[in-house]
């Protein structure tokens, strides 16, 4: 009986250790720039944290806006919008560091993120 609760008492103090305490998102500082379908320069250019968490991708600029992407299943790149608008993800060319963007295409436009 002892060794029954020694055990118990064992298992209780080690198992909180091993769950975490909450799942954290994959979040790094980058760069990001909006272009509305068809321009050449950017509207939005600011610095952003990119975010993906369980497939989700979120963009919070620096101003404070955020714009959120859900995964669709089984669409590899392929997300909807807060809206339940369309959004494709592609690869950016390369800039002159050799870094490629992450491109987020949507209805109205296009937001590239670099440093993700």
């Amino acid at each position: 009986m002892k060794m029954k609760l020694a055990l118990i008492a064992v298992i209780s103090a080690i198992a909180p250790l091993s769950i975490p305490l909450s799942a954290q998102a994959d979040s790094r500082k980058a760069y990001c720039e909006y272009f509305e379908n068809g321009a050449r320069q950017a509207k939005v250019s600011m610095a952003c944290i990119f975010s993906m968490r369980q497939g989700a991708v979120t963009i919070t600029w620096q101003d404070g806006v955020s714009d959120y992407f859900r995964p669709i299943p089984d669409r590899a790149f392929v997300y909807t919008d807060e809206r339940g608008g369309l959004v494709y993800q592609q690869r950016g060319d390369e800039d002159a560091n050799g870094e490629r963007s992450r491109i987020f295409k949507m209805e109205n436009g296009s937001i590239y993120v670099w440093g993700s």
